[in-house]
């Protein structure tokens, strides 16, 4: 973080005297759930500090840092969600709906996956599908009418092995992950197996490595042991890290006024628009573990 980040001065009286003032507790931590914190640090209180000098935030600006909460490195949209939140900066206005994000998953419903142009949901929606055939007990069928690959069955029913009670319970936490059912009691499972339960809540279609996290959480749960090599939601590659401290850097030297590739989409500076920026860059930081203070 640049000192004095959107001129701010050092003894701005009408704002706030010291960040003493404001207790870590009573800073609104929601906008930054996506990066883990329970409490503020000082370049949060910095940037809270900035926010309030702005007064009252239009409707447009609370709609992109919504969008800043919901980024996450791991997602495999990473640097298009960056570069959409950079213009969408630059340009104080929105491409996008922000409640229609999402709508393509599964969780949506089956039909979801028609909405997606990627061919994941749906890919995702098979695994679904053929896991529920499992824990039915039913067999792999000779032609499925919703056009799963009969390669697909075969590949889970053998993955997964003789069936049991651990197993069924497993796959069954698996399908609420894969479906966002985040209230299925899992404290049994925990206790017996919290190590694959770990895994299975860090698997996702939206991960850079799907499909390959399923498959190895499928092969896991057969094996009722986690995988030594799992890539799962939290974690990130270096591509994504280089990613990471590449819109850093970026985003930081226009706050200091230098010349960036970032910096023509942001165009002028405004202090809402620094606002944004530096919870921008402060999130991708933390979403990448970079350790070093953005100054």
């Amino acid at each position: 973080m640049p000192e004095n980040t959107g001129n701010i001065p050092e003894n701005d009286q009408d704002t706030i005297d010291s960040a003493d003032r404001f207790d870590k507790p009573d800073i609104p931590m929601e906008p930054w759930s996506n990066i883990g914190f329970e409490k503020a640090d000082p370049e949060i209180i910095e940037i809270y500090r900035m926010e309030q000098r702005i007064g009252p935030l239009p409707k447009v600006a609370r709609d992109i840092r919504n969008l800043i909460t919901r980024l996450e490195i791991c997602h495999f949209k990473f640097k298009n969600h960056v570069q959409r939140i950079i213009g969408s900066i630059g340009k104080m206005e929105l491409d996008i709906d922000p409640d229609s994000i999402g709508n393509s998953h599964p969780k949506c419903g089956e039909d979801a996956w028609k909405e997606d142009k990627t061919g994941r949901s749906r890919k995702g929606q098979e695994y679904i599908w053929v896991l529920q055939a499992w824990v039915a007990g039913k067999k792999p069928p000779e032609e499925d009418t919703r056009g799963i690959p009969k390669k697909l069955f075969e590949e889970v029913y053998s993955s997964l092995g003789q069936r049991n009670k651990h197993k069924e319970a497993l796959v069954l936490a698996l399908l609420d992950r894969l479906l966002w059912n985040f209230e299925t009691e899992r404290k049994v499972l925990e206790k017996h197996f919290g190590d694959l339960i770990y895994q299975i809540d860090r698997t996702d279609i939206c991960h850079y490595a799907f499909p390959d996290n399923v498959k190895k959480t499928i092969v896991s749960i057969g094996q009722l042991r986690p995988s030594i090599d799992f890539e799962g939601c939290g974690y990130h590659d270096e591509e994504h890290e280089i990613i990471a401290l590449h819109y850093v850097m970026e985003l930081n030297a226009w706050l200091r006024g230098e010349m960036s590739e970032a910096g023509k989409s942001l165009g002028e500076k405004t202090l809402l628009k620094e606002w944004l920026v530096a919870c921008l860059a402060k999130t991708i930081r933390e979403l990448a573990w970079f350790e070093e203070d953005m100054s």
